[in-house]
């Protein structure tokens, strides 16, 4: 079996939702020392630094942490069993296979001889927000010059993601008796034309990643089935782009929301668009090995935005579908090509910006 393929079915056997990493960071540091590498920690993060010369470093990273097992489940969870060539169990597929590949494509790397400087990092938060790359990737990790972010798509060569917004929308209205609506003001109602002027032709277009959307996906309102609501509260999940911004898209809700009676909170802004231009050496070196013509980008969101400073990818083995679903598994083979993969394009990449 590829040491890879056991490292990750040791991962998936050890529960680590969000908050419980310390038993994966244990197996993940004591293979770290196995294959001569020195481990780091800082809080529920771990790395090691393989560093040759004062060259150019890049990143691998992807996060250990999972959501919560459904009741949808008809397997054991944290089985890690292997069958019909899947590693079985949650979080194998988001993300622990890229964790365990990226592990693999350093002993790979050692073994081949690579010149270069690598960082390794295996950690904590991502499904959650917190302690993880928001708190250690600008300031805690050593120095590097790019990075490549681990999670299911394929190896497809995302070189971006968009952005995320997320407000409540508050319509106020006037209670009245439901037979008598013009005594009162229908708070569902205002809603409701918010959300047919949230409709433009340049959002929500089908099939298109690279476009900004913006989608009610919460609605509370009336309390009664004879009583005009006097107010109703729409979540709103945004998606935004480097065409069409955060504040562009604030803009926007704003304008939508204009003599409607409301009020706009913008209750979460933090992650704005990340893109690298595809003329980077980390991005030619990707589409080169993949033998692909051009990058695409990362559906979601994902720890990609916390690594923007420098050139960054995201790319990892797995499907993008298998995600928080119930009975979640990866490929046996997608793992260890996925350590190849990767190898491959740290390789490609030093060339490139050393030649």
């Amino acid at each position: 079996m590829h040491h890879a393929v056991d490292l990750l079915q040791r991962l998936v056997r050890s529960e680590s939702i969000s908050g419980n990493e310390a038993e994966n960071i244990e197996i993940w540091a004591a293979e770290a020392k196995k294959y001569g590498f020195e481990p780091q920690t800082h809080g529920r993060n771990v790395w090691f630094h393989w560093k040759q010369n004062d060259g150019p470093t890049i990143l691998l990273n992807s996060h250990l942490d999972t959501v919560k097992a459904g009741p949808t489940w008809t397997r054991d969870p944290w089985s890690g069993e292997i069958a019909d060539g899947e590693v079985r169990g949650l979080g194998a597929n988001d993300a622990k296979a890229s964790v365990a590949a990226q592990f693999g494509a350093a002993v790979l790397l050692k073994e081949r001889g690579f010149k270069g400087n690598l960082i390794v990092c295996a950690s904590c938060d991502e499904e959650t927000g917190g302690e993880g790359m928001e708190k250690i990737a600008k300031d805690i990790l050593p120095h590097y010059d790019a990075a490549l972010i681990g999670e299911p798509n394929n190896f497809a060569v995302a070189a971006g993601q968009r952005g995320l917004m997320k407000c409540r929308v508050t319509f106020n209205g006037q209670r009245a008796h439901a037979s008598r609506p013009w005594q009162g003001r229908n708070a569902v109602h205002l809603a409701a034309e918010f959300i047919q002027r949230l409709q433009v032709n340049y959002l929500n277009i089908p099939g298109d990643l690279t476009k900004a959307t913006a989608q009610v996906t919460l609605i509370e309102g009336g309390t009664q089935s004879n009583v005009v609501p006097d107010q109703c509260v729409l979540t709103v999940d945004c998606r935004t782009t480097p065409e069409f911004t955060n504040q562009m898209m604030e803009e926007h809700l704003r304008a939508c929301a204009k003599g409607l009676h409301a009020d706009v909170d913008l209750y979460s802004n933090r992650f704005l668009p990340a893109h690298t231009d595809a003329d980077s050496p980390l991005v030619q070196a990707a589409l080169q090995v993949m033998n692909v013509q051009e990058a695409t980008v990362f559906p979601s969101v994902c720890d990609l935005f916390w690594v923007a400073h420098v050139p960054a990818l995201v790319m990892g083995p797995g499907q993008p579908v298998r995600s928080h679903q119930a009975d979640e598994f990866v490929r046996v083979d997608e793992v260890v090509e996925g350590v190849t993969t990767y190898a491959d394009i740290v390789e490609a990449w030093y060339q490139k910006v050393t030649a």
